[in-house]
């Protein structure tokens, strides 16, 4: 089965959502127990602000670095996860700091090369399952698959041996080591991954046919970036991606607010939600039956545009409840699971999980019906994670001075709205087959064109064109 197969786009996306399970997936079931795990929020939301400002600039260098080097760059930027849990183990705030800088360093280079991978390796068909591989990370068995979110697991690290810690707010050193032990496991599995020009779809057509790019070209290309209207237009749908992770975490699942056992039950639930939005919504954008694939991208967009809608207002709601100085008031007693306000509010944090992989999931499948290539995935991937990690830092900075819940929830709010109301202008442009020109091609050619991933045909700087021999042996046929 194509599936299966080890040198198929499934398998590499699932060796790199394992990568990521154990690295990114790991880091946000940690800042997911609120504050990074830390009774006082200051540090963990200046350090992250550090890991933001990082990762905006070494995403936009992260592109090109993929397209030079490959996969190779996510080894040692794996491994700058493991650090920055470390850091915590240390009570000196600079080292903290230190390490959230070179955190945003390696994730900008993990996550750049992670979109490039994603986007550009499965079949136009195939791009929401795709996406619902890496979110979930699931093993084919057969007739059943086992579906597992790293966050998820990691999220039962804090619940299982914090849920006897009562009131208190600390995090105990082997939550952490723990951490770092299944981070170094990540890092080392990237050593799995092939390059792409050894990727082989379901149909025999290479994933890639480019030789080596060069730092000239790349900084043309990524240049070439803010000049392309659709990602000008799509700026505010990526501000909003990460936007609301500062909020959910440090307001809503505050340490001040709620008990570490509820925030742990929390973060579990979160992560757990995550599995089932992407799921869903990955099925869902692939789905044939709903439409073409232009008003896939439409009702995409309405449904997560809806329900997210109706989570910020039910939000509003619990946030009136509370504020800073109540919850600094002697008499103010944290929310615990035994708590009759607990049901309403765990649910609601629980589906913000489930509304945050179909926001990210639909970025991403949005992004892969512009392109198939894989240096051009990469740097969409790293565009998207530029805007995504500037606007991080503003939103980590509003907690870090602390301004208040409601004014950061009403901001997030808005920026979620017009970016997904913006996305409609891009979603109505979709093609059903996307055909596009690259360049750089390995066999010293100077253009190609790729129909719907497939190199149909290349040529030469006359101008002239002619058909291309198949590049490479047909692979099995899937048998889906």
């Amino acid at each position: 089965m194509a599936f299966v197969r080890y040198n198929s786009p499934m398998v590499q996306v699932f060796i790199v959502g394992m990568v990521c399970f154990c690295c990114p997936g790991m880091f946000n079931a940690l800042t997911g127990m609120g504050g990074t795990g830390q009774s006082s929020t200051k540090a963990a939301a200046n350090a992250s602000t550090a890991t933001a400002v990082t990762f905006t600039l070494c995403s936009l260098i992260g592109a090109p670095l993929y397209n030079i080097f490959g996969h190779r760059v996510m080894i040692p930027a794996a491994l700058t996860y493991v650090l920055y849990v470390g850091a915590f183990l240390s009570s000196s705030y600079a080292f903290t700091i230190a390490a959230g800088a070179i955190l945003g360093i390696g994730a900008g280079f993990l996550w750049t090369a992670q979109a490039g991978i994603m986007m550009s390796y499965p079949a136009e068909q195939d791009k929401g399952k795709a996406f619902s591989v890496f979110w979930m990370v699931f093993n084919l068995d057969d007739s059943k698959r086992l579906v597992i979110r790293g966050a998820t697991i990691g999220a039962v690290i804090p619940l299982a041996n914090e849920w006897n810690s009562g009131p208190k707010s600390a995090v105990k050193s082997s939550t952490y080591i723990a951490f770092m032990v299944i981070m170094t496991f990540g890092a080392l599995l990237t050593l799995a991954l092939l390059p792409s020009n050894k990727v082989v779809r379901s149909d025999g057509s290479r994933v890639s046919f480019h030789k080596i790019s060069n730092w000239k070209r790349e900084c043309v290309e990524v240049l070439r970036l803010f000049k392309d209207p659709r990602m000008l237009i799509l700026i505010p749908l990526f501000a909003g991606s990460n936007w609301f992770y500062t909020y959910q975490f440090n307001g809503i699942n505050a340490p001040g607010f709620m008990s570490i056992r509820a925030r742990a039950l929390n973060n579990f639930l979160y992560w757990l939600f995550q599995i089932i939005g992407a799921g869903l919504f990955g099925v869902f954008l692939d789905s044939s039956k709903v439409g073409t694939r232009k008003a896939r991208a439409i009702y995409g967009n309405i449904v997560t545009l809806v329900i997210l809608t109706a989570l910020w207002i039910a939000t509003i709601f619990i946030q009136k409840g509370y504020t800073r100085e109540s919850l600094l008031e002697p008499s103010y007693v944290k929310l615990d699971v035994t708590d009759p306000k607990y049901p309403g509010i765990v649910v609601v944090y629980s589906l913000f999980g489930l509304i945050d992989a179909m926001y990210q999931g639909y970025i991403y499948w949005l992004l892969g019906t512009m392109t198939n290539d894989v240096e051009r995935a990469a740097r969409y991937g790293g565009f998207y994670k530029t805007i995504q990690n500037a606007c991080k830092a503003v939103a980590d900075q509003l907690e870090a001075t602390e301004v208040a819940y409601m004014t950061q929830l009403i901001v997030i709010f808005s920026i979620n709205t017009v970016g997904l109301l913006l996305a409609f202008i891009v979603a109505k442009g979709v093609p059903d087959v996307t055909v596009e020109t690259i360049e750089n091609l390995e066999d010293g050619h100077a253009v190609g064109t790729l129909v719907g991933g497939q190199l149909e045909n290349i040529g030469d700087e006359n101008g002239s064109v002619h058909m291309n021999e198949r590049l490479s042996n047909k692979a099995e046929k899937s048998q889906v």
